[in-house]
């Protein structure tokens, strides 16, 4: 007969810590996952950036309607970019951003349609990229066309 069972209870208390440790470290691994993949697009995206250099050349249309064509130049540096984000303004009140998709290739030109608020006084143009979940980024630096200049 068998009168010490505090072996078989040890054996069932050390799979059950080990079984916990191993579900800890997953759930700890999915969490550090998440946020090293969102630190990954945002250096990517302000890597990239800096080196974007857009130009508006000119605009048809613009001012009374909001509505309007914008022609940009882009001169050479970085590498491909997903689009173009558009924004007119007045003195008082700015559009919602307007998202041009496709790229504008180095040392090449492109026409955007940027949709604002009648009276607009200004469009403002910067590159964005998507980030892995599709989101757009937009570049921090831009290029501005005063309407009349």
């Amino acid at each position: 007969m068998i009168y010490n069972k505090k072996g078989l209870s040890t054996v069932v208390t050390t799979l059950i810590i080990i079984l916990l440790v191993l579900v800890a470290i997953g759930i700890i691994w999915v969490v550090v996952r998440g946020v090293i993949d969102q630190g990954a697009d945002q250096i990517d995206t302000s890597s990239q950036c800096p080196l974007i250099d857009l130009r508006i050349t000119g605009q048809n249309g613009c001012g009374a309607t909001g509505t309007c064509t914008v022609n940009i130049e882009r001169k050479s540096g970085g590498g491909e970019i997903d689009g173009v984000a558009a924004v007119v303004s007045s003195d008082t009140a700015s559009s919602e951003i307007e998202y041009n998709y496709g790229n504008i290739e180095q040392l090449g030109n492109g026409q955007i349609d940027a949709n604002g608020i009648a009276g607009g006084t200004t469009v403002r143009v910067s590159a964005f990229f998507n980030n892995s979940q599709g989101i757009p980024q937009t570049c921090s630096n831009s290029a501005e066309y005063y309407f009349g200049s």
